[in-house]
């Protein structure tokens, strides 16, 4: 277990799982979304909207892992797209911050093949809280265009910190990645 402090969120915590692939799979499930298509007339005139249809590939991996100690667990991962087989050496990392119960999946390094896989979403906001960044911008534009001259200058000083908060995290992030990917096996 590792502690990570970001300067934009929460504290968490980096747990670790390291063992040798027993057996994995891989699945893919599309979800497919419409709307639209509705009309009327009247008189004989009217019209229709637009039909739209969209999709979305998701991609479920399951790995069974066993520790050197014996100890055998599952994982199932979402959007991490592995690559491993029997055989191969792979530790999952999942961050849960600070007075939580559970966390998310944030990566999964297989040893064997030396390639690191992430979860950029869940890794972005486990170090920005965007929430906080949505009232900065927001609150920048809002002084800029409401109040005048004091205005300007508030505005323009909240999107500066919200730039340096995202420019902070961005790097911290980046620095993240590589501590993930320079970490040995458990």
């Amino acid at each position: 277990m590792k502690s990570f402090n970001p300067s934009g969120a929460s504290a968490f915590e980096l747990y670790s799982f390291s063992g040798i692939v027993e057996e994995s799979g891989k699945n893919l499930e599309t979800r497919v979304s419409g709307g639209g298509g509705g009309g009327a007339t009247y008189q004989g005139t009217g019209g229709t909207a637009p039909i739209s249809i969209t999709s979305k590939t998701v991609i479920h991996d399951q790995l069974f892992l066993t520790s050197k100690e014996g100890k055998e667990k599952s994982f199932q991962l979402q959007d991490f797209n592995l690559a491993c087989r029997r055989g191969n050496e792979v530790t999952v990392y999942w961050g849960i911050k600070q007075g939580k119960e559970s966390g998310h999946y944030l990566a999964v390094k297989n040893h064997t093949t030396d390639q690191a896989f992430f979860d950029d979403g869940k890794i972005n906001s486990m170090f920005l809280n965007l929430w906080i960044q949505a009232v900065l911008i927001l609150g920048g534009i809002g002084m800029f265009f409401t109040i005048p001259y004091l205005g300007y200058i508030v505005g323009i000083g909240l999107l500066f910190y919200a730039w340096k908060r995202w420019k902070t995290a961005k790097n911290e992030v980046a620095s993240f990645r590589q501590t993930l990917r320079n970490l040995p096996p458990d």
